[in-house]
């Protein structure tokens, strides 16, 4: 073959792989446009449909893999930790950001790691964890500010805004919202403008600033109501609605309302969109006495909640069915919610103070570490300046210069570091303020519950004669209770009185009584049981029977110790049963006192002194639930009453209270002469006299236990 063939057979092969190149970039640029346009496909309904865009992003990762286009991975990653994001799953979302914060810094995508860190933090952000949010925060800036990303560096304004709005701060949110505004409305970014708005409408209510609240709300109501964009319009009219029913305009609110509700009926949103909805609408219905109906509201708003995890949300829907349960009359219903609220608040608190003990102690052991490699490192300078200091003055001068420039910085950092850990306590003892105000709002709400089930001055005055109670709960709720309910038939109509000290104080103890009174409750009147040792004998079976699965190894110990009376006025008879607490009757004594003793002989009243006799109703010596001795009925006393009689119920709390010069016990001895040497006095003045005795005895003490003393007047 010549010369010229050769030199065609090279061109040929030239043209050839030329070709082939070329074909290779052209498929690689289709694969390349490929994922882009899935990653863009997936970030247009990011908000409207996070599970669909999730799905497509993950198509758009395995394509870019095919094509191993690092840029595009980490994008795609980035998308799908977003798409987790809007479906509150943050575990998910901190995962898959990282993942493509690894690839970008590897890459040196600047732009990238800015919509990456962005991401994070606002993940961080919603979990609490505000410091750590900070500083993705301002890593993602310097590097929005660096590529010129006006439109990162708004949604960044935002989260920032929502961080400082977070904490209370809010004339920095206001700030940074305003700067967000300020950006998307230069790039006509029309939704985003949007969101920006609605945030800063929010702060604006927050600050107690309704009207430029409502304002601002009007505003972007017209224009995503003419823009026709559903989700913000949604948010919009809920957010209006909420801010009309804070300022008692409950037909504005109304209005915004039922359109929500409309917009639910007609589109398809995810579900975290409707809770808003469903809790105003139920708040309205709550307001026109349609309670049923708010319920299935609530109800519903907390099925779509259990798919997340914004506790926060799940404590507000929890409070807000208590409330309806409490105003339509459910008590057990609203109380049981309440509770269910609190230990919510209560395990989110725990967990969150967990995490940041383990961050805290992560940082110290690296400040510990770090210190020690500056010591060794110190050391070794100065071994360095000993074996050098025949060099000279000017060595000498250059280290001590060195040294004093490294203490400076030292002496710096020390400070920081001092001054964040400050900040960082400051934080903690708004947390802890926050949850102290939580907690007495719960409890303050638990005692209006518990109040209610109490017997009521009205029931009280329509089947008692004269009274006095002396009530005084160690804590704001109460283990001791007293209650009441009318009995037998109408021609002979009987008053039950029950005053009852149920295991422990407080809190547990409130709940205790909540469970010994609806024991009560069914005893007397769905049982229809009149007498005193029945209903006694009856209710214990109950209470024994509700605590048995427990799960306790003891299977359930608790119950109360109460006397239960139950008064005949029409015929003067009375039927005490007592279970540990002792019950007195005072009556007067008219004749001569020897007289007496001689017509009285089996007479269980006792000469007290010149002018009163007293019956001492021996209780007997087992409480009312598990006990060894649960099988023995309780003794029924009957006794023939006289006009002028009182008789006095009790719980052990004012006895057994420490106080005076010794610090001892006040004992039942005086406790019973205090009460008898006053019994010629007015109810009302007995009973100041009680409490006048009770707080000069306990002085600066403490209070050990609840206090109940009742006093009836036959």
């Amino acid at each position: 073959m010549g010369k010229n063939g050769k030199y065609f057979i090279r061109l040929i092969v030239f043209v050839f792989i030329a070709c082939f190149c070329n074909t290779s970039k052209f498929f690689a640029q289709a694969d390349t446009l490929s994922v882009q346009q899935k990653i863009d496909e997936a970030r247009n309904i990011l908000i409207n449909n996070p599970t669909k865009s999730k799905s497509i992003a993950f198509e758009a990762y395995r394509l870019a893999q095919v094509s191993n286009n690092k840029r595009l991975i980490a994008y795609s990653l980035n998308t799908i930790g977003s798409s987790y994001y809007f479906l509150l799953n943050f575990d998910s979302t901190v995962y898959f950001h990282l993942l493509a914060i690894e690839i970008q810094e590897e890459i040196h995508d600047e732009l990238g790691l800015g919509r990456s860190l962005t991401n994070l933090g606002n993940s961080y952000l919603d979990q609490r964890l505000n410091d750590k949010a900070i500083q993705y925060f301002l890593k993602a800036e310097s590097k929005f500010i660096k590529t010129k990303y006006n439109i990162g560096l708004s949604k960044l304004y935002n989260s920032m805004g929502n961080l400082f709005n977070s904490i209370n701060d809010y004339k920095n949110s206001i700030v940074y919202y305003k700067k967000g505004i300020e950006l998307s409305e230069k790039m006509k970014d029309n939704s985003f403008n949007y969101a920006l708005s609605i945030n800063l409408a929010n702060v604006y209510s927050s600050i107690n600033k309704p009207a430029d609240a409502m304002e601002l709300y009007l505003n972007t109501y017209q224009k995503v109501k003419l823009d026709s964009n559903y989700v913000y319009f949604l948010m919009i009219c809920n957010n209006i609605c909420q801010q009309y029913i804070d300022m008692n305009e409950f037909e504005k609110a109304k209005k915004y309302s039922n359109e929500a509700i409309e917009m639910i009926k007609i589109h398809d949103f995810e579900d975290y969109l409707k809770i808003n909805s469903y809790s105003n609408y139920a708040a309205l219905l709550e307001r026109e006495g349609k309670y049923d109906v708010a319920k299935k509201y609530i109800d519903s708003a907390l099925m779509l909640l259990q798919f997340t995890s914004d506790v926060n949300k799940n404590i507000a829907l929890k409070k807000q069915l208590s409330q309806i349960l409490f105003v339509s009359g459910n008590f057990d219903g609203a109380y049981s919610k309440l509770m269910e609220a609190y230990n919510l608040k209560d395990t989110m608190y725990q967990n969150n103070l967990s995490e940041k003990l383990s961050e805290l102690n992560t940082i110290h052991e690296v400040e510990k570490k770090e210190s020690q490699i500056q010591l060794l490192s110190d050391a070794q300078r100065k071994q360095k300046t000993i074996n050098y200091l025949l060099i000279g003055v000017a060595c000498i001068s250059f280290v001590a210069i060195t040294i004093l420039i490294s203490s400076y910085r030292r002496k710096k950092k020390d400070n920081e570091i001092i001054l964040q850990q400050k900040n960082e306590v400051i934080t903690k003892n708004k947390l802890v303020e926050e949850k102290q105000k939580e907690i007495l709002d719960s409890i303050n709400y638990a005692k209006r519950i518990q109040y209610a089930l109490l017997a009521s001055d009205k029931l009280l005055k329509e089947n008692l004669p004269e009274y006095f109670l002396f009530f005084k709960p160690k804590d704001v709720v109460s283990g001791d209770f007293y209650w009441g309910a009318s009995t037998g038939s109408t021609t002979n109509k009987r008053f039950a009185l029950v005053t009852a000290d149920s295991t422990g104080h407080g809190v547990p103890g409130s709940i205790m009584s909540m469970l010994n009174i609806s024991c009560l409750n069914e005893t007397i009147n769905a049982d229809k049981l009149v007498e005193a040792a029945d209903i006694l004998n009856a209710t214990r079976k109950k209470i024994i029977n509700h605590l048995s699965n427990d799960g306790s190894a003891e299977g359930g110990k608790d119950g109360m110790d109460c006397s239960v009376l139950v008064f005949d006025f029409q015929n003067l008879k009375l039927q005490i049963a007592a279970a540990n607490n002792p019950v007195w009757i005072v009556r007067e004594i008219i004749n001569d006192k020897l007289e007496i003793l001689n017509e009285n002989i089996e007479n269980p009243f006792k000469i007290y002194n010149s002018t009163f006799s007293i019956y001492d109703v021996k209780p007997d010596k087992m409480p009312v639930g598990k006990h060894d001795k649960q099988d023995i009925p309780f003794t029924l006393h009957e006794v023939d009453i006289q006009k002028g009689d009182i008789v006095y119920t009790l719980t052990d709390g004012f006895q057994d209270q420490f106080g005076g010069e010794k610090g001892k016990k006040y004992m039942i001895k005086n406790l019973r002469e205090l009460i008898v040497s006053n019994a010629h006095l007015p109810m009302q003045v007995q009973k100041q006299l009680l409490e006048a005795t009770f707080n000069k005895w306990k002085g600066t003490n403490e209070q050990v236990d609840d206090v109940t003393v009742v006093g009836i007047k036959v």
